[in-house]
């Protein structure tokens, strides 16, 4: 019985030493993983859009979809000027799973440029060609406007498929379109004064 309790009072010390233990390691490096977040955002911002000069994390708008996905859209200014805005969207249709992607769209609705943030169970030396420039370049230029545009050739679109990666591709393609879509309807919005 003495042996028991014991081992009961050795357990509860140690699992209420390690839980303190864990708080305050999380809570010391809260702060350090948030810092280190915003920083990538940031990189991946300046990659999708124009020089701007705001506080691109600050100035978001958060919208729905006729399915009510939450959308964040980052507006980019220069000298209060409303430049362009950026937004994340996925996939869950890649042929390794889910592809993220972040698109830049300029002021005057037209695609500035996308990143692939995560696709990395794509297959390598196929699917892994969506992150190549050959292929994101497709989409620069493109109009919020015309959606039907934002679809491999295959689909009817004017976005060439990766040989042998056309998984990969539409995924791809159908985030931006739908990210894209949900653009069109709140542009005015977003490129609103920040406020």
């Amino acid at each position: 019985m003495k042996e028991t309790i014991r081992l009961i009072v050795a357990l509860t010390v140690f699992c209420v030493v390690a839980g303190f233990l864990l708080a305050w390691t999380n809570s010391m490096t809260r702060a350090p993983i948030e810092t280190a977040r915003k920083a990538e955002m940031i990189s991946a911002f300046r990659k999708v859009l124009p020089e701007c000069d705001n506080d691109i994390i600050a100035d978001s708008k958060v919208f729905k979809d006729d399915k009510g996905k939450e959308w964040t859209f980052y507006a980019a200014r220069l000298r209060g000027t409303y430049v362009g805005t950026a937004f994340s969207s996925t996939s869950e249709h890649g042929y390794g799973g889910p592809i993220e992607i972040l698109v830049g769209v300029l002021s005057n609705s037209t695609v500035n440029g996308i990143e692939i943030l995560h696709a990395d169970n794509e297959t390598p030396g196929l699917g892994s060609k969506i992150k190549e420039r050959g292929f994101r370049g497709q989409f620069k230029g493109r109009s919020a406007s015309d959606t039907k545009g934002v679809a491999v050739t295959k689909d009817g679109g004017r976005i060439d498929a990766i040989t042998g990666a056309t998984i990969s591709s539409r995924a791809v393609t159908a985030a931006v379109r739908a990210g894209l879509e949900v653009y069109a309807i709140h542009a005015a919005e977003i490129a609103g004064d920040g406020k």
